[in-house]
């Protein structure tokens, strides 16, 4: 049998040969033939053919008399550009096309037996959007330079969070220490910059004085960052015990922050104006709320603000001043701060409110190395902890099971006092120690680090996705960002490898050096921006449910407030039935095939009904209901409630302010930065690499 391969002569070899090429060539063929055809996306005046029976090198006169045989057959008229080998050929429509009607131009050629394929001729781009900033070389944590970056580059292939940063309808709600609205990269939206009007919601200390505010008054339309600096004096006077000031102990003066500007800059400093740094978000709105001061800030100024940032209203006989209802609500809201202890009631109360209308919070899980912080632990919330530049947890970063996803926190590779911090994160701040003196820039000398930065970066990455599909509901949107969130690595850069995160058994638990982050620790995988956004493009399915469960009662389900992305259309809605359990009979629809249909409510047990809804792309979502005999009414589980339309405010808001308001009670609300490498790990245990 050895030799049987010396019995095939030269020339059955040589058909052997062509047998193979032959059937690799049929093979291809096939499988072109098998690939689905593309659509229209854009608007257009050109397609590429192919004819089952025409050379390419055919005389001009022949190819011209099929083109116009061709678009006769179709109702329009058509011209031949040229022909670009394959046998394939650019013909030019009468006039340019909007998709749809594109696509059906399209699929009356390639149901022409003379016609092998159609197709659009769609403009392809260059990947990996470089705007012309002279500071984005450095924002590493935007590109692909290294395993934890979010790759909001190529995202911004797909979105820029709007047409322009003028007619960008997505706004960010960053509720912090104030914004200064002069520096050149962030500037009013009047006037052509990044920053809504916004609102001041620090409020007087106990006393009437206003140590905390800084600023002379409390609740105003000025939400102007005067500085957050803490002095000697502050410190044994009215902060004295508050443990806000900075050292290891939190017993020693500190300059101004900028905080809020920093974090305003990351999601959305004005990008391809030739200045600074570019936004994550590009072309998004910032919406600055103040809620910190000196020290932090009250409960109940901060809640205030996530309300009113929603655009949900204040009772006015609350207190003096009531700010009219936010004309610029917002669809995300930043919050890089937070308190230790569980989530509580009253941030509980305020997510489920703000979350049912349709707003996505976003929130740093916390520098300590210990659980996540309040309001990041809350449910409904997106918690955002720290990675370093390698994938890896960075030693000050919480961690914990209500972490969502993690991002970029920055990171100091460095072992001498003053050398760089290589893995910074750069943004836009001033360079005044108390009052703002001139604006400028975060570096590797004046570094930017913490976990109130990594929170941005996912907030900027749910603007891109609503500016592509404003139907995404909160709960959409975290599920997406999880889904499609890279997976950690098992390696760092470290010798010894780190060891493994483990979730938190209390406080006291800390992890402050690095560790390898698993998804029980560190939420679902490292923030993808651009896979994130890709998601958006998918439609979104939204179901709901009326009528009362009962023998022979009519339930309805409606989903008529599914959406696609923009630029396409829901082709089809189609209910079907999950699951029966408990002795409850198999639902028939009225017509399973449209957006609100009827159902026989079960006498017993419960059943799970789907609305899986299909765009003109093809792409696909699903909703479930779950409804349930045994209660009064049907139980809606796993479903996506669509964004609510009004205005009035929030269940239980006044009462929630107005005993806020009587308590007049300081928490432990900071913000989630290390403005100093010292600061990131107390010396003594402070690892190599942070």
């Amino acid at each position: 049998m050895r030799g049987m391969r010396h019995l095939l002569s030269a020339p059955l070899r040589t058909t052997a040969y062509l047998c193979v090429l032959l059937a690799h060539a049929a093979s291809t063929t096939a499988a072109a033939a098998a690939a689905p055809p593309r659509q229209a996306e854009e608007p257009s005046d050109r397609i590429i053919v192919k004819w089952r029976a025409l050379d390419a090198a055919a005389p001009p006169a022949v190819v011209e008399t099929q083109v116009r045989q061709l678009g006769s057959a179709a109702g329009v008229a058509l011209s031949r550009l040229r022909s670009i080998g394959g046998g394939l050929h650019v013909l030019h429509l009468d006039a340019i096309r909007k998709p749809a009607e594109l696509n059906r131009v399209l699929a009356t050629l390639r149901s022409n037996p003379r016609v092998e394929l159609a197709e659009p001729d769609k403009r392809m781009r260059a990947h990996a959007y470089t705007p012309n900033d002279p500071l984005y070389a450095g924002q590493w944590y935007l590109q692909a330079q290294q395993v934890a970056a979010t790759h909001a580059n190529s995202a911004w292939d797909i979105s820029k969070g709007g047409a322009s940063a003028a007619t960008s309808p997505v706004v960010i709600a960053v509720v912090d220490t104030g914004v200064r609205f002069e520096h050149p990269d962030l500037r009013r939206a009047a006037a052509g910059g990044k920053l809504l009007p916004g609102y001041d919601f620090v409020s007087a200390d106990t006393g009437g004085t206003y140590t905390t505010a800084n600023d002379g008054d409390g609740w105003d339309a000025d939400p102007s960052d005067p500085g957050d600096f803490v002095t000697a004096a502050e410190l044994a006077g009215p902060f004295s015990g508050k443990k806000c000031g900075g050292g290891t102990n939190q017993d020693q003066p500190t300059n101004s922050s900028w905080h809020g500007t920093r974090v305003a800059g990351l999601i959305a400093a004005d990008s391809d104006n030739g200045v600074g740094i570019t936004g994550a978000a590009f072309n998004v709105r910032i919406l600055p709320v103040r809620a910190l001061g000196k020290c932090g800030g009250y409960d109940s100024d901060v809640l205030a603000a996530m309300y009113w940032a929603a655009g949900l209203s204040i009772p006015a006989p609350l207190l003096a001043g009531t700010p009219p209802v936010n004309p610029n609500p917002a669809q995300i809201i930043n919050m890089s701060l937070g308190g230790t202890g569980a989530c509580s009631a009253l941030y509980a109360q305020a997510v489920r409110d703000i979350t049912a209308h349709g707003v996505l919070i976003v929130a740093s899980a916390g520098n300590e190395g210990g659980p996540v912080d309040e309001p990041a632990n809350c449910p409904g919330v997106l918690g955002v902890a720290g990675l370093r530049h390698v994938g890896t947890k960075v030693g000050y970063s919480n961690l914990g099971p209500e972490v969502g996803v993690s991002a970029p926190a920055g990171n100091c590779v460095n072992l001498t006092a003053g050398s760089p911090c290589l893995y910074s994160l750069d943004t836009t701040t001033d360079s005044g120690t108390q009052g703002p003196i001139a604006s400028t820039y975060t570096n590797q000398l004046n570094s930017n680090v913490g976990t109130s930065f990594s929170a941005p970066l996912a907030a900027a990455t749910a603007g891109l996705m609503i500016a592509v599909n404003p139907r995404l509901t909160p709960v959409q949107l975290i599920a997406r960002i999880q889904a499609t969130a890279a997976a950690f690595p098992t390696v760092s850069d470290t010798t010894p490898q780190p060891p493994a995160c483990h979730t938190p058994a209390g406080k006291t638990d800390v992890q402050n050096t690095e560790c390898l982050c698993t998804t029980a620790a560190c939420g679902a995988g490292m923030l993808d921006s651009a896979a994130a956004v890709n998601a958006a493009l998918r439609p979104a399915a939204v179901a709901s449910l009326s009528g009362s469960v009962g023998t022979g009662r009519t339930l309805t389900v409606d989903g008529s407030s599914s959406g696609a992305a923009q630029g396409r259309s829901l082709t089809s809605f189609a209910w079907s039935v999950v699951s029966v359990s408990g002795g409850a009979a198999v639902p028939a629809f009225a017509n399973p095939n449209i957006a609100t249909t009827t159902v026989i409510s079960p006498t017993l047990g419960a059943y799970t009904l789907r609305l899986t809804v299909t765009d003109s792309q093809g792409a696909t979502d699903t909703a479930d209901i779950t409804v349930n005999a045994a209660t009064s009414g049907g139980v809606v589980t796993a479903t996506t409630p669509a964004p609510s339309s009004g205005s009035g405010g929030g269940g239980g808001l006044g009462a929630e302010l107005a005993a806020l308001a009587a308590l007049a009670m300081r928490a432990a609300v900071r913000r989630h930065h290390c403005p100093a490498r010292s600061r990131i790990l107390p010396p003594a245990n402070r690892p190599s690499r942070s």
